[in-house]
């Protein structure tokens, strides 16, 4: 696992209680670069969890952050059983799957992302997983589950060992699959499981240049690409977000080399794309070197500040999104054609203008998280018929 700088450690004096969370503690805490550790009775309390989510690129990536180790707390279930409303907080079109979370908070430092600063590790995740009967009754139509959106698990592994167990806990089911989300090439663990083809492996893509000025701590393009592939080859399936796409200077050269370069080494299920925003314009600023990005784009959403300052879309205009968007589906449809291209919160205007181009609609569309994106989802295996693209 990758080494965790903190400034201040709380363990849950229950985990003793609990053998299975013991060891993982105790097998994570060597990898913890900290002085201040204390100990708490349940929940850390307001010092912990009154630590801010600052955008990264604002404090340059200090190691200010404060860790959490708790055991499970029936009053979050909320949050290890949740499905978000993005749709009616972005303004586009968005059906999430279920998350599963069971950590909050990321040891990465993306410019652009809050998470870091507090990270909550819940380590009974044999308990989570004893209540994913009730869930699967609940949800009888919900195909992907998301483990998860809060953090970057695979990094943490193979001390944590809270993913192996969920793996081989999907790998059970006839119908539903689990979906990993990551930025990292920490993935040989996974390469052994028996995992019968139930977890997918998202990896969120951003151009060379982008992973390796702002996309701190994490792998590089192509270090992840290397990862995707390895992956496929142990029978996950693999899937590419490209979340957030940064539009850099000389972005169509940079985003065609990664096209060019990852399908000459892997074949994704899928590849979504979603240009950077829930920003305003002088965050963008704020966690992005002006001279980094495209100019036109840059100064086109500057002079749309004051319109957009309200929309969480924002801060790049509508017509950067579908230049961005449609520039990706071509470069797609010219290197791989029988690879479904999908628009992650796409606007009502984006679905008008790019909806043909990806043979998809508003109203019946695959994407990396929605909960009937993956196999035996109608659209899903139609887009993956043998005929599709020919």
């Amino acid at each position: 696992m990758v080494e965790i700088p903190a400034k201040t450690v709380w363990i849950d004096r229950r985990i003793a209680d609990h053998p299975e969370c013991r060891c993982r503690l105790e097998r994570v805490l060597p990898h913890v670069r900290c002085q201040d550790i204390r100990y708490c009775d349940g929940d850390p309390g307001e010092e912990f969890s009154s630590v801010s989510r600052r955008r990264h690129g604002k404090d340059d990536f200090s190691d200010d952050a404060v860790l959490a180790f708790t055991t499970y707390d029936s009053g979050r279930r909320g949050f290890y059983f949740h499905w978000r409303d993005e749709a009616a907080a972005h303004g586009g079109a968005c059906q999430p799957a279920m998350e599963l979370n069971i950590v909050e908070g990321c040891v990465f430092r993306c410019a652009y992302c809050g998470f870091g600063r507090r990270v909550h590790f819940t380590l009974d995740v044999d308990r989570l997983i004893g209540e994913l009967e009730a869930v699967f009754a609940k949800h009888p139509e919900q195909r992907l589950y998301k483990f998860s959106n809060m953090t970057d698990l695979p990094a943490f592994e193979p001390e944590i060992d809270i993913v192996p167990p969920m793996v081989r806990r999907f790998a059970q089911e006839t119908d539903r699959y689990l979906m990993l989300f990551t930025k990292s090439d920490n993935v040989a663990f996974l390469r052994d499981l028996d995992h019968r083809g139930h977890t997918i492996i998202s990896w969120l893509l951003t151009a060379d240049s982008a992973s390796r000025l702002l996309d701190k701590r994490t792998a590089t393009m192509d270090e992840r690409i290397t990862a995707m592939a390895e992956m496929q080859k142990a029978g996950y399936l693999v899937r590419a977000r490209l979340s957030p796409i940064i539009p850099v200077r000389n972005w169509e050269k940079e985003y065609r080399a990664l096209f060019e370069h990852m399908f000459a080494h892997v074949q994704p299920d899928l590849v979504t794309l979603e240009l950077l925003g829930w920003m305003k314009f002088d965050d963008l600023l704020a966690v992005i070197p002006p001279e980094l990005l495209d100019g036109q784009m840059r100064e086109e959403a500057r002079a749309a500040a004051d319109s957009l300052k309200d929309v969480m879309w924002a801060p790049f205009t509508q017509d950067a999104h579908e230049k961005v968007y449609r520039f990706c589906i071509d470069t797609v449809r010219e290197l791989s054609p029988r690879t479904p291209v999908s628009v992650c919160h796409g606007t009502a205007a984006t679905w008008k203008a790019l909806g043909e181009l990806t043979g998809m609609t508003p109203g019946e569309y695959i994407c990396n998280c929605g909960p009937l994106s993956a196999p035996g989802g109608a659209l899903y295996d139609e887009l993956h018929a043998p005929h599709y693209g020919a």
